[in-house]
């Protein structure tokens, strides 16, 4: 026991499973793998949507700002286009449609939705992941690994070559909003 910095008493435990459970503790081990593998998966995701809205939020100001600018037609364009890749990563790993409780009925779960829930059902008892959870979860987790190339692609790529040509024709970073507008 600790309280503070300072340390009181200490002693030795072995944590046991209950006697009533059914499951075998190798069960539980799987169990808690397959869970701890299927929150590793989603927290990546979850990073990604998290950088791809950044990303895009960054990109929305920038073509707000130099709307019109022919002479940064061409970052309009690269800017446009790495939206819409980023866009299609974030459609495919997350429902952006839902609103409300009931829009889950109207706009089917994504990847880390389907894959979360997957996690809640493997989780209910204390019970090793079946066979079919297992392919569930790879199957999930392969198509979720894919999205995060595509995302992971386009921020080495697209992002690159846009700070690249932003830096070249030297523009301002930060600004002061013209209070005429």
């Amino acid at each position: 026991m600790s309280v503070g910095d300072q340390t009181i008493a200490t002693h030795d435990f072995s944590l046991m499973p209950d006697p009533r459970a059914e499951a075998s503790v190798a069960d539980m081990q799987a169990q808690y793998d397959f869970i701890t593998a299927v929150n590793t998966t989603i927290n990546e995701a979850h990073n990604a949507i998290k950088n791809i809205r950044d990303v895009n939020a960054k990109l929305s100001a920038f073509m707000k700002k130099y709307k019109g600018d022919t002479a940064v037609s061409d970052l309009h364009t690269m800017a446009k286009d790495m939206k819409e890749s980023l866009e299609t990563v974030e459609k495919a790993l997350y429902q952006t449609q839902n609103r409300s409780g009931q829009d889950p009925l109207n706009f089917p779960i994504r990847l880390t939705n389907k894959l979360g829930h997957l996690n809640s059902l493997v989780g209910l008892d204390d019970f090793a992941p079946t066979e079919q959870d297992e392919a569930v979860r790879q199957e999930l987790t392969a198509a979720i690994a894919v999205q995060l190339a595509a995302f992971n692609q386009s921020i080495s790529e697209q992002l690159e070559a846009f700070n690249a040509a932003f830096t070249a024709k030297g523009l301002p970073f930060l600004s002061v909003a013209d209070d005429k507008e």
